[in-house]
């Protein structure tokens, strides 16, 4: 006779298929879509204070986590890429940078319809990394976005990513594959102020209340939108003021994916989940680094257990017009020892307290700063490439 307490043998059997397929579900390997664009300002997207909207993109942050302290890991095209794409400073790998122009707007027509018309067409099981030119030189919109926005050509351009996104989003929605696809939207540096179109009409993009922009690292130049969204996996509607960087999307990705980072190399971004699913508070980053091609331009120090964060420069770019944070004499600002100038001691700003960087530190006016020169560049010294 089977005890009162003693579960039904089908019972039995119903609870060990429930856990298993629990299991299941939490060791499922998400599709990942990685969605960069060129050039975008954080100030140009609605979820980060634009008074234009971009409703999809606006969505995505809405249902995910949008990360207000995102940093490229560097302000061109090319190493910044490098950096995303490996998970390592862009200098470990030879890839410095120079800026390069081009403004061919007739093979641009339509390519971002073009690339989304087949990215919908590869979802099933995926990683997709869709690169979108806008809102690069030459800047350009389709047709059917054209005067859409209130901010000219470049705002049409900023509507037909978001298009873009909305084309994705409806089709994981159709494929029901929303639940199990992490979404990540960023840009690979800081709007590029310098921006000028054919006709000498200023193109550039917003960086918000951060200084300068492309090619530059300053705040504005480095600075960029962090939104993840994965739907039942990460917690949405919350905002994560923690110093992070596009870095750290390589290892999260390997490891979601049940890849092992490699172990033959030094690995400089950080596993993400752990900050986004609520289980840690801080930041892996405690140093962050920030080269102007192969020049170690500022570092950005964390402290341990402390809120505050502190960045130390040891050149800056010569502005033109002086009174401007832009170099519109060489269209992009350079890092030659004839565009810069040295600061020695380094240049050191209160970033927690002075976003904007408008207000450097000295140790004649702030005595208690003086140490944290030599600590900046004992920091330094850990990470030597």
């Amino acid at each position: 006779m089977r005890s009162a307490l003693m579960p039904h043998p089908y019972l039995l059997l119903l609870l060990l298929l429930a856990g298993k397929s629990v299991l299941l579900q939490e060791n499922i390997k998400p599709n990942f879509i990685l969605m960069m664009l060129d050039d975008l300002g954080i100030g140009d997207l609605g979820c980060y204070g634009n008074a234009t909207k971009a409703t999809n993109i606006d969505r995505l942050a809405q249902e995910g986590v949008k990360l207000t302290y995102h940093i490229a890991a560097a302000s061109l095209c090319t190493p910044s890429r490098a950096a995303f794409l490996t998970g390592r400073y862009p200098i470990r790998s030879g890839l410095v940078g120079h800026p390069t122009l081009w403004s061919s707007r007739s093979i641009l027509k339509n390519l971002t319809q073009k690339m989304t018309q087949e990215a919908v067409g590869f979802m099933e099981r995926f990683l997709l990394f869709l690169s979108y030119l806008q809102v690069h030189t030459a800047i350009f919109a389709s047709a059917a976005l054209k005067g859409t926005s209130s901010h000219g050509v470049y705002g049409d351009a900023v509507h037909e990513v978001d298009w873009s996104v909305g084309q994705i989003l409806q089709t994981l929605d159709r494929l029901r594959l929303t639940e199990n696809t992490l979404l990540f939207l960023t840009s690979d540096q800081g709007a590029h102020l310098e921006e000028l179109s054919a006709a000498g009409e200023v193109h550039g993009g917003l960086n918000g209340i951060y200084k300068a922009g492309k090619s530059t690292n300053w705040e504005g130049g480095i600075q960029v939108p962090g939104i993840l969204s994965w739907l039942g996996k990460i917690p949405g509607g919350r905002e994560i003021d923690e110093p992070t960087s596009n870095m750290d999307l390589f290892p999260t990705v390997v490891r979601l994916s049940g890849a092992a980072v490699p172990q033959d190399r030094e690995i400089d971004g950080h596993d993400l989940m752990d900050l986004l699913q609520g289980r840690a508070e801080r930041s892996d980053h405690e140093f962050l680094f920030h080269y102007c091609n192969a020049y170690l331009n500022a570092v950005r120090w964390h402290p341990q257990n402390s809120s505050l964060v502190w960045k130390a420069f040891y050149f800056t770019p010569d502005f033109y017009p002086v009174d401007k944070a832009t170099c519109f004499h060489t269209h992009v600002c350079f890092c030659t020892p004839n565009h810069v100038t040295y600061h020695d001691p380094p240049l050191l700003f209160a970033l927690s307290k002075d976003p904007s960087e408008t207000r450097p530190l000295t140790p004649d006016t702030e005595p208690k700063v003086n140490p944290l020169y030599n600590i900046c560049l004992c920091g330094m010294e850990k990470i030597s490439l």
